[in-house]
C-alpha cells in the first residue's frame, strides 16, 4: 500500500467518523457499520497514520461541556447537544401563560382555568390569567374560595387597572347595591391593594344571606391578584399572604437568590433549560406540585413554552412534543442544576 492509499483510507474513516458524530444515522447504516468494525479495526489507525503524515487536524468532544460527573439525585441532566440544523426549525410565537402550580394553594384546588371568562370593564386587557377555586361542603351551604391573577404587558397597565377599579369596586365584586360593611380601603399586605366588605344579598337559595363576602385587589408589578369566598373565611386573607411573595417576580425588586437566568433572544440559540414541570394543555387539572410559584420567592420566574419549540427537550425527556413545559433558562449547565431540578439542553425556537 503507498502513502496516498494510507491517506485515502484514512481521510475516509475520519470523515466516517465526523458523519456519525454529527448525524443519527438510519437504522440500517447503523447495522451496517457494525458489521464493517468487526470485519476490521482501521479507524484508530487510520487517524493516527493521518496525524503522522500530514500534520493534520483531530475531531474531539468537551468532555466538561458534554459529560455528567456525578449529578445531584434530584437532577436529571443530559449533556447531549439537540439537533444542529433540524430540516424545519420551529415557527411560531410563545404564548404568555401563567405556568401552573404558580398560585398559592393551587395543587389542592378543585379546578384551574386559563384564559377564563372575566369582566373586562374591570381588570382591563390582561396578557394572561389564570384562576384556581375551591369548594368545600354540601350544594346548600357550599364554601367557595377564589384566586386569580392577571398579568399585563407593563406595570403602567397594571397600575392603570388598579386606578380605575378603585371607584367602581363594589360593581366589580359582582354585588353592585349590596350593603356595604366595610368600606373601601388599602390595606397593607405587601403590595398595592383594595379591599371591600359587602353583606351577601339574598338568593333565590337564601344561601349566606347577610354574611360578610370581601373583595381582595393586590398588585404587585405588572400582576394584579384577585381573592373573594363565600361565605368570607380566613383563607381569603390568608390565600393572598401566600401568594404575593410570589408576585415580586412581575416587579423589579426580586433578583434571583443563586444563578442569574438568561431570556433565549435568537431563533436556534443554545441554552440550558431547567424543568420545572411538563403540562398537557387545556387541562381543568390542578397540578402535582408548586414548584413554580416556590422558584418565584427565590427570583425565578418560570416560562410557558411549548415542547416543540425547544429543539431537544421532548426526546430529552421522553414526552410529546405536543405539550408544554414550565422552565427557566440558564447559560451554563452548572447554574442551571442549582435550580435542583431536571437539566436538558435546547436549542430554542417560536423567539
Amino acid at each position: 500500500m503507498t502513502d496516498q492509499d494510507a491517506v485515502d483510507r484514512a481521510f475516509r474513516a475520519l470523515q466516517d467518523r465526523v458523519d456519525r458524530a454529527a448525524v443519527a444515522p438510519p437504522t440500517e447504516r447503523i447495522e451496517a457499520r457494525g458489521r464493517r468494525r468487526r470485519t476490521g479495526h482501521v479507524a484508530l489507525a487510520g487517524l493516527t497514520a493521518l496525524a503522522v503524515i500530514t500534520g493534520g487536524w483531530a475531531v474531539s468532544r468537551d468532555p466538561g461541556r458534554d459529560a455528567v460527573p456525578n449529578p445531584p439525585a434530584a437532577t436529571a441532566t443530559t449533556g447531549k447537544p439537540p439537533s444542529a440544523s433540524p430540516e424545519k426549525p420551529p415557527t411560531g410565537t410563545r404564548p404568555v401563560k401563567i405556568p401552573p402550580g404558580f398560585l398559592a394553594g393551587e395543587s389542592s384546588a378543585d379546578e384551574v382555568i386559563d384564559d377564563h371568562d372575566y369582566q373586562a370593564g374591570c381588570l382591563g386587557q390582561p396578557v394572561a390569567r389564570r384562576v384556581m377555586s375551591e369548594f368545600d361542603g354540601e350544594q346548600a351551604q357550599r364554601r367557595q374560595l377564589t384566586q386569580a391573577l392577571y398579568v399585563y404587558r407593563d406595570e403602567d397597565a397594571a397600575k392603570a387597572v388598579m386606578r380605575d377599579l378603585k371607584p367602581k369596586l363594589q360593581q366589580c365584586s359582582g354585588f353592585e347595591g349590596a350593603s356595604v360593611l366595610k368600606p373601601v380601603s388599602t390595606p397593607a399586605l405587601g403590595g398595592e391593594a383594595l379591599s371591600i366588605t359587602i353583606a351577601l344579598p339574598r338568593d333565590g337559595a337564601g344561601e349566606h344571606a347577610g354574611e360578610p363576602f370581601r373583595f381582595l385587589v393586590v398588585r404587585v408589578g405588572s400582576a394584579v391578584a384577585v381573592f373573594d369566598g363565600i361565605p368570607r373565611t380566613p383563607e381569603t386573607i390568608d390565600r393572598s399572604t401566600a401568594l404575593i411573595p410570589r408576585l415580586c417576580v412581575f416587579g423589579s425588586g426580586c433578583p434571583p437568590q443563586g444563578a442569574v437566568p438568561v431570556t433565549p433572544a435568537v431563533n436556534g440559540g443554545e441554552a440550558w433549560a431547567a424543568v420545572v414541570g411538563v403540562h398537557e394543555t387545556g387541562t381543568h387539572e390542578p397540578p402535582a406540585d408548586e414548584k413554580a410559584g416556590e422558584l418565584a420567592t427565590r427570583g425565578y420566574r418560570a416560562a410557558v413554552v411549548p415542547l416543540a419549540c425547544d429543539v431537544g427537550a421532548a426526546a430529552a425527556l421522553g414526552v410529546p412534543e405536543g405539550r408544554s413545559y414550565s422552565v427557566v433558562y440558564f447559560g451554563s449547565r452548572q447554574d442551571a442544576e442549582t435550580l435542583g431540578l431536571p437539566v436538558v439542553r435546547v436549542r430554542t425556537y417560536c423567539l
